[in-house]
This record gives C-alpha cells, sequence and structure tokens, in this order.
C-alpha cells in the first residue's frame, strides 16, 4: 500500500504469506518451515526440529530423535538396570527396552541381551535383576539359576559354589552347612552305641562297674 511500487518478496528468514493481499510476510512457528515458493508452510520431518523463523528445519544431534513437527528434539531413553535394549532409538519411537527375567541380569545401557547367572555359585531370584548373586555359604544354586538350595547332609559350601563339596571320612555336616565337624570318638570308659552320621555324631555309652572299655572305636 502506500507509495510502495512493487510487493516485497517474502524470502527472508523463516517468512512466507498465505494470502493473497497480504499486507505482510508471516514468520514460520515452531516445527514448521517455509514451502520453497514461500507460500505456505509446511512440518518439519521427523528427526529434525525448528524453533521457529528458519528456512530449513535442524537435524537432531546423535542419541536424539524428533516426530514430525517438532520444535525440539529428545534424548534417546536408555535401558536402565535389569532391561535389556530390543530396539535402538529412532524417529519411529524410542528405544526399546524388555526386562530380564529371573535366572538372568542386565546392567542395562547399551546391552542387547540379558546375562546368564551361570557362572560359579551365581543366580537371580527375580525379575529385571542388575546383577547376578552369590550363593552364601552353605547354598548353591539352584539348576534353573533362579534361586538357591540348601547343601544336603554330609557335604557343604562355603559360598560362591555350584556345588556342594562332599565331607571326608570320619567327617559330618548337617544341611545347610558352610563346614563339616570332625566326629567324635568315644573316650576311655565308654563305649560305641552307634556311628558317626549325618543324622548325629558318634554316639557314646557309659561302661558300668564290672566292665571297662578303652574307648575308640
Amino acid at each position: 500500500g502506500g507509495d510502495a511500487t512493487s510487493c516485497t518478496d517474502c524470502d527472508s528468514d523463516g517468512k512466507y504469506s498465505d494470502e493473497d493481499m497480504a499486507s505482510f510476510c508471516k514468520t514460520a512457528p515452531a516445527g514448521m518451515k517455509p514451502t520453497s515458493n514461500r507460500q505456505g508452510i509446511e512440518s518439519c520431518p521427523a528427526g529434525s526440529y525448528s524453533v521457529g523463523g528458519a528456512d530449513e528445519c535442524s537435524s537432531c544431534g546423535a542419541d536424539e530423535r524428533s516426530d514430525e513437527g517438532a520444535a525440539g528434539c529428545s534424548t534417546c531413553s536408555t535401558c536402565v538396570p535389569g532391561r535389556y535394549k530390543i530396539s535402538d532409538c529412532s524417529n519411529e519411537g524410542d528405544t526399546q527396552c524388555g526386562d530380564c527375567l529371573k535366572g538372568k541380569a542386565s546392567m542395562g545401557g547399551d546391552a542387547t541381551s540379558c546375562t546368564d547367572c551361570d557362572s560359579d555359585g551365581k543366580y537371580s531370584d527375580e525379575d529385571m535383576a542388575s546383577f547376578c548373586k552369590t550363593a552364601p555359604a552353605g547354598m548353591k544354586p539352584t539348576s534353573n539359576r533362579q534361586g538357591i538350595e540348601s547343601c544336603p547332609a554330609g557335604s557343604y559350601s562355603v559360598g560362591g559354589a555350584d556345588e556342594c563339596s562332599s565331607c571326608g571320612a570320619d567327617e559330618r555336616s548337617d544341611e545347610g552347612a558352610a563346614g563339616c565337624s570332625t566326629c567324635s570318638t568315644c573316650v576311655p570308659g565308654r563305649y560305641k552305641i552307634s556311628d558317626c552320621s549325618n543324622e548325629g555324631d558318634t554316639q557314646c555309652g557309659d561302661c558300668l562297674k564290672g566292665k571297662a572299655s578303652m574307648g575308640g572305636d
């Protein structure tokens, strides 16, 4: 209008005009950019963004993503401990994670699978475990590594072992033992009623008047 002898092209940063007889050029809003002919606007494609007022959309950085028409990019999620990565973050969606089940563990992050708790004495008795537990003294992992069980009588474990060790000759242990004890010997003046076993120690009886014993066996 006024003294203008020509129309001004809407060709400065982010400018466009989508109607005839416009008195001013519009500015592309956030998430949008002007079309190449400056007669309208279009969305920023997924993987890019605009805060508005720009001719072109800016690309998201590494480990970032955006949907179509975004005003900014979001940081890709990281799988937390106890989970593993099923698929990478992309413009189709965020990082996809899955849960580690009992018997497995994961520190998360870029891990693409869960670690089996199959090294000596290791197990996991809960879903989404970040680390494998170690069987304590007197215990061993179950065969599926999803828990622990007591060492049977006559064996022991100091912990951190897949299998319980057998007691030696003249030794015994109760269920869940961290070690074996030496079987008792009947002292002089007593005699052996029953041998030492995992049901109990050596049983001795007293020699009464008129009898004697050197003890032992």
